[in-house]
């Protein structure tokens, strides 16, 4: 138990914080992407060509944006990690 208070006090706030943030930008596509999957899930109602077209063009567009934002924080995290890793090992 003393080791891990000890490691915990050794982790710096702003890396802390980096780390909070990144969490919250991906907490914050969670609405877009229930709009998506809402959109992709129903299968019932009638079908219209030019709205269809309209639709999969627009959630195509949400989806590369939040596939760039996801990539790049992901990358950011996995950052964040490693330099907490390190700064552990120090």
């Amino acid at each position: 138990m003393k080791n891990s208070a000890i490691c915990i006090k050794t982790v710096p706030y702003q890396e802390i914080l980096n780390l909070r943030d990144s969490l919250e930008r991906l907490e914050s596509w969670k609405e877009p992407l229930e709009v998506l999957e809402k959109y992709f899930t129903n299968p019932t109602t009638p079908i219209n060509k030019k709205q269809v077209v309209k639709q999969y063009y627009a959630s195509a567009k949400l989806f590369e944006m939040f596939n760039k934002e996801f990539e790049l924080l992901i990358a950011e995290s996995q950052q964040q990690l490693a330099t907490i890793i390190q700064n552990q090992k120090i």
